[in-house]
């Protein structure tokens, strides 16, 4: 599974404050952190500008800019603007950039899919449309099918779509996790060649104990064939708890990847 590096995110206010103080210095070493900790790419929101695009789109580029100064990994270029996209893609330098996201509405499949096309980017696909969130699985695969489609007229190959289910809370949506696992497995069967992916965060808001939700969810997911998940690598129970679900599936021949990282962490001090 590709683990996607989730903490550099205008949502959280120390990374908002670093933004707009353009503290290079805190962004590096919270990108260099997620790197270490086995992020294989890097998200990169840098928030909505307070509602003025072009800062939205100057804080994007100033962003990646820095981001990319602190790893060789490829970046996922993360924000609801499609201009800012646009601008964050166009300094983006390296290794192909993800784009996050694109969903079944029409003016961002209008906007977003010949930025993709154009790149040959990862795209993220939201299993939404215009009218919001769906709640039921038809409608979900309802909106994942426009999205599928609008990509094949554009020259998409479908491997490049990861089709997020959008996870909501369990607190208030019961059937929420089972909701998620269903949409997967539709994804999977339904769409030839498409990938998935999610957070599993939101699932436990508002909830106790909400990390052994998060992870019990993302194992789930993993048996329900979960290709990449937005998540914070510097979890380390997360990361192992992924790496013995990947073990116990067959997807990490002869244990390799869940060894090393036993011995990693053993030599810095974990019991085993």
């Amino acid at each position: 599974m590709i683990v996607i590096g989730e903490k550099l995110n205008a949502t959280r206010k120390s990374v908002e404050r670093a933004v707009a103080e353009r503290d290079a210095a805190a962004v590096a070493a919270l990108v260099e952190a997620q790197d270490r900790a086995g992020a294989e790419v890097i998200d990169v929101n840098a928030g909505s500008g307070g509602g003025d695009a072009a800062k939205a789109a100057g804080d994007m580029i100033w962003l990646v800019g820095v981001a990319q100064n602190a790893t060789e990994k490829p970046l996922s270029i993360d924000s609801e603007n499609p201009e800012v996209l646009a601008a964050g893609l166009s300094a983006a330098k390296g290794a192909s950039p993800w784009i996050n996201s694109v969903s079944a509405e029409s003016r961002r499949l209008e906007k977003v899919l010949p930025l993709s096309a154009a790149c040959g980017s990862p795209l993220v696909a939201l299993c939404m449309g215009d009218d919001g969130i769906p709640r039921d699985l038809t409608a979900r695969m309802k909106a994942a099918t426009k999205i599928y489609e609008a990509a094949a007229a554009a020259g998409i190959a479908p491997e490049r779509l990861y089709f997020d289910p959008l996870v909501m809370p369990l607190g208030a949506e019961p059937g929420a996790g089972l909701a998620v696992l269903e949409c997967l497995r539709a994804v999977k069967a339904g769409l030839p060649g498409a990938k998935t992916i999610m957070g599993a965060s939101n699932v436990s808001f508002g909830l106790p104990r909400r990390p052994l939700l998060n992870r019990a969810l993302l194992v789930l997911a993993l048996s329900a064939g979960l290709d990449a998940a937005i998540l914070d690598p510097t979890d380390e129970a997360l990361m192992m708890e992924i790496l013995a679900a990947e073990a116990l599936l067959g997807r990490d021949p002869h244990c390799a990847r869940f060894l090393r990282a036993h011995r990693k962490r053993t030599k810095k001090g974990e019991k085993a």
